[in-house]
């Protein structure tokens, strides 16, 4: 499992102060989870404390992108292009759409789900965040999980959805089929911690709380 300065093994709870973090799928993959009202993306370094970083030729801070009722801003700072025009000012993101940063780093912005705002953003160049992940999530307050297309992390193999909810600032996992967290049987609905580990009969998944790269 990669992992850049996670959160060590405790019961911190995932709450808006904590709001990145990792989404290791068994079987799948891992997704990054970005659930602040603006999360910034830049150059993966050592010193440079952004949202999304991606290794990759662009700058330190490129761009920022806002949570707007059920839409996302996208703010450039480095040179962005949305299918392939380039933009100076704020545009909405609209769905299913290619933006470019700098000459190398392409993403695709989607919202997979008619009833969430959960938007992923999907790598179509080489590059890749850091900690690794398949794609990231800006979260609003679902995250499904399961078999079909409309799922933010589709999980063919799986026979029931899951969902991850934020509710007062605390995130919990529901699901109509049976599962456990931490090794504790739930029914319905449980609450998670910063290192959750959640298993069905066939599904799992685990969370990593991701900390600041600058103390």
């Amino acid at each position: 499992m990669n992992s850049a300065r996670m959160e060590s093994k405790d019961s911190t709870s995932l709450s808006e102060t904590l709001s990145r973090f990792m989404v290791w799928v068994d079987g799948v993959g891992g997704y990054m989870v970005c659930a602040d009202e603006t999360n910034s993306i830049g150059q993966s370094t050592q010193e440079n404390d952004v949202s999304i970083p991606i290794c990759g030729d662009i700058q330190q801070l490129h761009a920022n992108i806002q949570s707007v009722d059920n839409g996302h801003l996208l703010h450039p700072v480095g040179p962005v292009s949305i299918e392939q025009q380039q933009v100076t000012e704020p545009q909405l993101l609209n769905d299913n759409r290619t933006f470019e940063m700098g000459e190398s780093v392409s993403l695709h912005y989607c919202k997979p789900h008619p009833w969430s705002t959960t938007a992923v953003i999907s790598f179509e160049s080489r590059n890749r965040t850091y900690p690794w992940s398949d794609a990231v999530l800006i979260a609003g307050n679902t995250i499904i999980l399961g078999p079909n297309a409309q799922s933010h992390i589709r999980c063919t193999r799986w026979e029931h959805e899951v969902i991850l909810l934020r509710r007062d600032g605390q995130w919990h996992c529901r699901s109509f089929a049976d599962f456990s967290i931490d090794g504790t049987s739930v029914d319905l609905e449980g609450t998670l911690n910063g290192n959750s580990r959640v298993e069905g009969r066939d599904f799992s998944f685990s969370l990593e709380q991701i900390l600041p790269t600058v103390d």
